[in-house]
Order: structure tokens, then C-alpha cells, then sequence
């Protein structure tokens, strides 16, 4: 049932892995497809805003270069010489004005009140002689000049050498003072400007940036195609069937009705332009048209045709990009996959050795904690056992010292009851750690007078150190005093705490061979603290930070659990042990623990 629920763990995890992989995949493709998106359209954006901007400004250049030659026209109309049919005098000023304009003009012409030619611009004299006279009264731009007395601006015709011309012409009126009159004939003839459509087409398409792959057309005001880059749609009607059905195989029918109501909103009188989006031939166009009038009339309609190439290229990047990013998030998820079911089967191998592993341990760590049981209560026992012989041999030992006066003999007891009273100490320490570490220590809590306790065993360390060299001087400063003048009162264990004070004296005077050992107690709060300062040795650093551990000794007489025990007895009191050397080490070591105080009741009696 175990091994069931993990497998099922394991399936869970390998299709949250899968998932997520499946999850970071389709928001990387929609990320990329957004951002795709975004940047296609800014690309689009400035390829429209250029059109507009290349359309505008070519707009009014060729505006300016038709208002010119209009201008040049006018003038010719109103030249006294030709005012005053002076044939050489006017042959040399058409001929200036044809120099001015000859990029986009093929000639200016001058017909009579009859609609014949007097003078065609920079023509020699054969040429003249063949076209003199001839009769183009049946053409409109000598008809409308002359019947509505204003100037014309012709759609595209075709002339007799074929090739399609523009012709803008003007009426030339008798002028006395600053008003014209007219004669009896209504006009004394036409000046002709004739621009030649596919140079005018030319000079526009050179302007054009070639990096836009832009295309350039010209459509006058109803509709007639006058320039484009295919030659076989010149002169046909945007409306008509024969131009429809051409478009029909290149355009689908939406695009179709979009460019036709583009260019039926470019047709209407207005002079602000405009732009529209064309799908065709499998890429986005943007079409952007402007009018361009003279005289405040519609003349003609400049568009130009540019392709969404880099939009187009972007976009193509940036999907190979987007395919890239989601091929590699598929190859990362099913890497992590077997990534995932490689972990798993190695973590199901390896729970396999960990579990064999750990009930081998569980069964060493049993039998450890029997042979641990087993040892504290052998050490408990022997310890035990230790006592019962050695009270005797300490008594009778005591006894037949007592009765002996052979001095050699005496001697030989005093090392007997030196070794048994040590060995005694030992047991006792074995019994002390024993019953700490299994946490059975008992304290026999009663009210004392702390400063009675340690001046009596001070008294007691006098008399040791009176039977020693009697270098070392043993002080007691009493610092802390109650309500009852010197007695400060502790619920404590007597024998523990008596213990604890011999320790640190016990060690203050094995590590002081001259000097001072100094006792203090001192009240801070509810707490006294007792200060054991020697000018010993000093603690070792080596043995400092493990001071009041188990077998932390640096000599070799004692067992390193004094400190140990003393600080074990302490904390069970509920206070606190620790220590310090000097500065210079040489000044000693200061020991100190403290212990929480009670205020002494009546019934309470210092033990």
C-alpha cells in the first residue's frame, strides 16, 4: 500500500512537470505571438506614416511644378508680343519659357483665334514648316479655352506622335489697361502647355525612397489612369469593366472593394488626403493618396503603393523566434521529464538503501541504548557497591590509626586512608554524573543562610590549607546582605550547594600556589551571585570553551567532572555558572554562579 501511494507521488510529480512544461510553452507562444503582434504593427505604423509623408510632400511638388508652368502660361498670354501676333519676338519668349520647364513639359504651343498652329517651342524649321497651320481646333484644349474664355486642364490624350500628354491651356485675351475685353471672336488664340505623362510619372517615382519599394501612380479627377507602373493600365478608367476585371485576378474581393472606395474617396473635391491598407498578392499594402489642385480645381490624384515588406520580414523573424523559443521550452520540459524520471527512480533506489540503511541503524541505536542502560546501570551498581566497602575500611582505618604510635606505621595508614577517602570522592562523582544524566538528581530544598554556608567552609579550606605549605590566603568578602543585616537566605540543597563551593575552591587551590583566593556574594534583584577570584594560573584557553563539560581537564590528577557537576547542581536550582580569566591570564581565574533568593518567613528556619 506504501509503495503504491509513491508511485502515485511519482506519477503526480512527472505530470506537474509535464504540465508546467505544457504551461510555460503556451505563454511563451502567446507572449511572442503578442509581442509579434505589437511590433508588426508599430513596423506597420511607420511604413503608412511614410507613405503619408512621401505622398504629401510629392504632392505639392508637383503641385509647385504645375502652378509654374500655369504661371509661365499666364504670362505668355498677356505678352505684348504675342498680344500683338509679333511672330519672331514670340517664337523666342515660348521658346524661353519651354528651356524653363523642358524636364517636365515636351513643348508650349501657340494656336490662332481658328485653332491653328502659329508656333510649336524649339522646333526647326523643317519640322515648323510640316506642322504650320495645322488644324486642332477639334481638341478640347483649344475648344474650352475658347468657348468658356478660362484656362483648361486636360485628362490624359493621346497625341498624333502617341504618346500621352497632359495639356494645360489658356485663352489669350485682349488686355486694355488692367481689364481684359473680349474681341468679336471671343479670344485671339490658346497658348498650350503639353506635359508628357510618363516623364512627369518618372520625375515623381525618382523622388520616392528606395528602401520602401514604393510605387507611384497618377489618376486625374474622373477617374483615368494617367501614369503607372504597368504601362497597360495608363488611359483606362479605375471603374470600368476592363480595368475591374484585370484587378479581379490580382485582388481578392475584399481588397478589391477597398481600393475601389479608397480611390472614390480620393475623387471627391477635397484637398486633404488619406490612406487605406490593401491585401494583395500575399502581402499587406498601404495606399496613400493626396489631391492636387490648380486654381483651387481637382486636377489630379497622386498616389503611392508601399509594401509592408519590413512589417512582412519582422513578423517572419520574429515567428522563427517564437517557433525557436517554443521548441526549446518543449526540449527543456521533456529534458526535465527525464530529468524528473531519472530523480525519482534514483530516489526510489536510494529510499530503498536509506530505509535498509536506517533499520540498521534503528537496531544499532537500540542496542546502544541498551548497552547505554546497561553501562549507567553498571556504573550505578559499582558505584554503589564501591561504598559499602569503603565506609569500613575508612572507619577501621581511622580506629587503628588512633591506637598506633609506630610513626612508619602511621605513615603507611595516612597513604591507606588518603587513596580510600579519593576513592571514595570518585564514587561519589560517578554516582553525581550518573544520576544527573538520566535526570534523577534529588535536592532536598530547605531555606539557608548562604553566608553562613561559605563562612563555614572557608573554615573548613583554612584548616587544608593550614596543613599545607600555608602560602596560599584564603579571604571572604561579604558584599550581599538581606533584610537581616548578613544573612541572605537561598531554598537549596545545603549538601549540593556545599559541594558546589568546595569544588571551586577545591580547584581555586590546586591551580593557586601563591596568593590570594577571595570569596564574594553580591545581591543584584532577586538573585545573589557567589564569585570564587584566584591569582592562580588561569583557566587554559584550550579548555575554556568546554569548561564545564564532561572530562574538561588540563591536569592530570583530576577527572574533569567537578565543574561539570557544579554547574549541573546549579542550574537544578534554577541559577546559572560560568567563568573568566583575566586580562593577562596571570592574574588568575574568576568563577561564579548564581542563585534566585526568598525572603525569609517566620516559620522558615537556616538549616
Amino acid at each position: 500500500m506504501i509503495r503504491s501511494a509513491k508511485s502515485w507521488n511519482s506519477i503526480i510529480i512527472l505530470t506537474a512537470i509535464a504540465g508546467l512544461a505544457v504551461i510555460l510553452s503556451i505563454i511563451s507562444y502567446e507572449y511572442s505571438s503578442s509581442t509579434s503582434n505589437d511590433i508588426v504593427d508599430i513596423a506597420s505604423q511607420e511604413i503608412r506614416s511614410n507613405a503619408r509623408i512621401e505622398v504629401h510632400d510629392l504632392s505639392k511638388l508637383l503641385a509647385n511644378r504645375l502652378e509654374t508652368i500655369n504661371v509661365l502660361i499666364q504670362t505668355l498670354t498677356d505678352a505684348p508680343a504675342i498680344q500683338n501676333n509679333e511672330f519672331q519676338r514670340s517664337q523666342v519668349i515660348i521658346n524661353n519659357r519651354q528651356n524653363h520647364t523642358n524636364d517636365l513639359t515636351d513643348f508650349y504651343m501657340w494656336l490662332d483665334q481658328s485653332g491653328k498652329i502659329v508656333w510649336i517651342s524649339n522646333m526647326n524649321s523643317t519640322t515648323y514648316q510640316k506642322y504650320k497651320g495645322f488644324d486642332l481646333s477639334y481638341r478640347p484644349y483649344f475648344t474650352v479655352p475658347r468657348d468658356t474664355l478660362t484656362p483648361y486642364y486636360s485628362s490624359l490624350i493621346e497625341s498624333n506622335d502617341k504618346i500621352p500628354r497632359l495639356y494645360i491651356s489658356y485663352p489669350i485675351l485682349s488686355k486694355q489697361g488692367q481689364e481684359f475685353r473680349n474681341t468679336n471672336n471671343g479670344s485671339k488664340g490658346t497658348i498650350v502647355a503639353a506635359v508628357n505623362a510618363i516623364t512627369l510619372g518618372s520625375i515623381l517615382k525618382s523622388q520616392l525612397l528606395p528602401q520602401f519599394n514604393s510605387t507611384i501612380s497618377l489618376v486625374d479627377n474622373k477617374g483615368i489612369i494617367l501614369y503607372a507602373d504597368n504601362p497597360a493600365f495608363v488611359g483606362k478608367y479605375m471603374f470600368g469593366k476592363e480595368f475591374q476585371s484585370t484587378i479581379s485576378s490580382l485582388l481578392p474581393v475584399s481588397s478589391r472593394v477597398s481600393l475601389n472606395k479608397l480611390v472614390n474617396t480620393s475623387l471627391k473635391e477635397s484637398d486633404i488626403g488619406g490612406t487605406g491598407d490593401i491585401y494583395a498578392q500575399g502581402k499587406m499594402n498601404t495606399l496613400a493618396f493626396e489631391p492636387i489642385t490648380l486654381q483651387g480645381k481637382h486636377f489630379l490624384t497622386l498616389y503611392i503603393s508601399a509594401p509592408h515588406n519590413l512589417a512582412s520580414k519582422v513578423a517572419m523573424a520574429i515567428a522563427q523566434q517564437k517557433n525557436l523559443s517554443t521548441i526549446i521550452i518543449i526540449a527543456i520540459g521533456i529534458v526535465a521529464l527525464g530529468a524528473a524520471f531519472l530523480v525519482l527512480n534514483w530516489n526510489k533506489k536510494l529510499e530503498g538503501t536509506v530505509n535498509a540503511r536506517t533499520a540498521e541503524l534503528r537496531r544499532a541505536n537500540e542496542q546502544l541504548k541498551n548497552h547505554d542502560q546497561m553501562q549507567k546501570e553498571f556504573i550505578n551498581v559499582a558505584a554503589h557497591e564501591l561504598r559499602t566497602p569503603i565506609q569500613p575500611v575508612l572507619a577501621l582505618s581511622d580506629i587503628l590509626r588512633s591506637k598506633i604510635k609506630d610513626k612508619e606505621q602511621v605513615e603507611l595508614l595516612d597513604v591507606i586512608l588518603r587513596n580510600v577517602k579519593r576513592l571514595q570522592r570518585l564514587s561519589q562523582v560517578i554516582l553525581d554524573v550518573t544520576m544527573i544524566e538520566s535526570h534523577s538528581l534529588k535536592l532536598n530544598k530547605h531555606a539557608i543562610d548562604l553566608n553562613d554556608l561559605i563562612v563555614n567552609i572557608i573554615q573548613d579550606h583554612q584548616n587544608v590549607i593550614l596543613k599545607s605549605d600555608g602560602k596560599v590566603k584564603l579571604e571572604y568578602e561579604i558584599e550581599a546582605k538581606g533584610k537581616e543585616g548578613k544573612q541572605i537566605f537561598v531554598e537549596a540543597d545545603r549538601e549540593r550547594i556545599t559541594q558546589v563551593v568546595w569544588n571551586l575552591l577545591t580547584n581555586a587551590l590546586k591551580f593557586t600556589k601563591d596568593g590570594t583566593i577571595t570569596v564574594s556574594t553580591r545581591l543584584t534583584g532577586w538573585e545573589v551571585i557567589v564569585t570564587v577570584r584566584d591569582t592562580g594560573e588561569g583557566i587554559d584557553p584550550k579548555i575554556q570553551p568546554r569548561l564545564f563539560s564532561k572530562f574538561a581537564t588540563s591536569s592530570i590528577q583530576g577527572t574533569g567532572l567537578g565543574l561539570y557537576i557544579s554547574k549541573s547542581i546549579v542550574e537544578a536550582h534554577g541559577g546559572s555558572m560560568w567563568a573568566e580569566n583575566k586580562r593577562d591570564r596571570r592574574g588568575g581565574a574568576t568563577f561564579y554562579f548564581s542563585l534566585p533568593v526568598i525572603d525569609r518567613q517566620e516559620d522558615h528556619h537556616p538549616q
